[in-house]
């Protein structure tokens, strides 16, 4: 057969595989949050058998990240100082110490402390003052967190929260479920951390909203291929008192919540990795976020407030 003929024998399975692929669909609040994937594939036998290991990892990654749950690794670490993990959890860990050095300490999964003194946990607002901030600091220091074969190990009086990251490497794991089985076109959202498989079913880059941080509806949609997106907003987690907004985002070198952002999106191939940079960016202020994600060569999206207008920068 020559070449002509086996391209076109290839443009005919191809066009085929595309016409009898049906759209699946996965939904459930876990993880911390919504959970909403949608896949196209041509077995509905093989789609059952991609939901239930999708609900499967899931489910283990819950029961491993949960702080909320007195069952989970985490909360189990946070107990005893030292936990024997599984692999991905390891990386994971490390990822979150990589992060956490090239934005000197600003992602810092350690921070639990600080968010339990300002009440986020329990959702009552509390208003620590500056001696109990400044005792409370020297339990967060990611440097501590330490690494030795299989297990972690963290000092006394630490305690460790990987909400900035969890929903994100939720969503890689996801990813590579689907790209065992060859999916070629995948949603996944976790929580509002998002990542796609190429193209959305009707052959076009998948349109993603992103939520009016001052207002209902979607201030903008962007256009996403094998990407992930993350964004962090002020009105996601916060206390309003007094006019004055306290979002759930601590700054862990002044122990006070971000005050410098509105919304932050970042875009990046790794889930986890964009979650973690677009919560360190809210703490960093527009400027300073431009000049990181430049440094990194990825882009992203920032909302702030100036003389009470919504303000937007961009580096894509």
């Amino acid at each position: 057969m020559n070449l002509f003929f086996r391209r076109l024998t290839y443009f005919v399975v191809l066009l085929l595989f595309n016409c009898t692929s049906k759209e699946f669909s996965y939904s459930r609040f876990i993880v911390g949050g919504h959970c909403e994937i949608k896949f196209s594939y041509h077995s509905e036998k093989t789609a059952e058998k991609i939901i239930s290991q999708i609900e499967d990892e899931l489910v283990r990654i819950d029961s491993l990240l949960n702080r909320f749950s007195e069952k989970s690794l985490v909360s189990e670490l946070n107990r005893n100082l030292r936990v024997k993990a599984p692999g991905d959890i390891i990386y994971l860990f490390a990822l979150s110490d990589s992060v956490a050095q090239l934005t000197d300490g600003l992602f810092d999964i350690s921070i639990a402390p600080l968010v339990e003194i300002w009440g986020f946990y329990k959702h009552e607002f509390k208003n620590p003052d500056s001696a109990e901030i400044e005792k409370i600091k020297k339990l967060v220091d990611y440097r501590k967190i330490r690494l030795k074969n299989d297990s972690i190990i963290i000092p006394e009086g630490m305690k460790v929260d990987l909400g900035g990251i969890a929903q994100g490497f939720a969503a890689d794991r996801v990813k590579m479920v689907l790209k065992k089985y060859n999916v070629i076109s995948a949603l996944i959202n976790i929580g509002g951390e998002i990542a796609v498989i190429g193209q959305s079913p009707k052959g076009r880059p998948w349109r993603i909203g992103i939520k009016n941080p001052r207002g209902e509806g979607i201030i903008e949609t962007i256009e996403l291929k094998d990407e992930a997106l993350s964004t962090s907003g002020d009105y996601e987690k916060f206390f309003l008192i007094n006019n004055k907004r306290y979002p759930h985002i601590i700054n862990p070198k002044t122990g006070f919540p971000a005050s410098d952002f509105v919304s932050v999106t970042t875009f990046a191939k790794n889930a986890a990795f964009a979650d973690a940079i677009a919560t360190a960016m809210a703490i960093m202020g527009p400027e300073k976020s431009l000049i990181f994600l430049d440094s990194l060569g990825i882009g992203g999206i920032i909302y702030y407030e100036e003389n009470g207008c919504l303000q937007r920068v961009e580096k894509r």
